[in-house]
């Protein structure tokens, strides 16, 4: 699922500004440069309104991933095959089970500039005593922003833990479990990160911020007469 709905923010045909519309709705702007082992570098723009989450290249007219925030529903919607991928939420007590022991240490990054007037804070995640990922997180930035990110992270973590038969034993490690099943969301808990990283080759950083900006209401729609689908149907 992770991979699936990474995927559709890389393709671009149009900028925003190519959308023409008189409706226009209240969101937070958040802008990644982003790169995983064997990649190059690509851009992740995420739109938190309070109705929606988007995820997309920063083009109106990509590929992108919607949260529809009420009804907890993940769409992946791929224009080339007119399809959207819908991800229903699936509630499940997610507590990690009392062999999976989660811990973070912090702190603050004395050396790097304030941000909006606050001090940066370097986060280790780590699971059974493994760090898993690190992440640069700033207290008290962005909140909704960041509420949102956490929503979204959390639906796929439950959609995960409903899918553990397809993974493999040998992946199901702590740091895989916490990251991905138990915990997906937990360096939202610590504000607004700017770095995030691990040993795999993956890296993250937030290149800029906006709250209050608006945006063409339409960038939260989904296309009619494509066809929807759900995993494994």
């Amino acid at each position: 699922v992770y991979c699936i709905l990474l995927a559709t923010a890389c393709g671009k045909n149009a900028d925003m500004t190519d959308t023409v519309t008189d409706v226009v709705t209240g969101v937070d702007i958040l802008s990644y440069e982003e790169r995983e082992a064997g990649t190059d570098i690509y851009q992740v723009r995420v739109l938190v309104s309070p109705g929606y989450v988007r995820l997309d290249d920063g083009f109106a007219a990509s590929d992108f991933v919607l949260l529809e925030r009420q009804s907890k529903t993940v769409f992946s919607v791929n224009h080339e095959d007119r399809t959207i991928l819908v991800i229903e939420n699936q509630p499940v007590s997610t507590a990690p089970p009392a062999d999976l022991v989660l811990a973070e240490t912090r702190t603050p990054d004395a050396e790097a500039p304030l941000i909006e007037g606050k001090q940066p804070v370097h986060v280790k995640y780590l699971a059974n005593g493994e760090i898993c990922y690190q992440a640069v997180t700033v207290p008290d930035l962005m909140d909704a922003a960041v509420a949102g990110m956490a929503e979204y992270t959390t639906l796929l973590g439950e959609r995960q833990l409903n899918n553990m038969g397809s993974v493999p034993e040998s992946m199901q490690t702590p740091c895989f479990l916490s990251r991905y099943v138990y915990a997906p969301a937990r360096q939202y808990r610590d504000g607004l990160p700017v770095q995030e990283w691990d040993d795999t080759g993956f890296f993250t950083t937030l290149t800029d911020f906006s709250a209050d900006e608006t945006v063409p209401a339409a960038v939260f729609e989904l296309p009619d007469e494509y066809e929807r689908f759900s995993p494994g149907l």
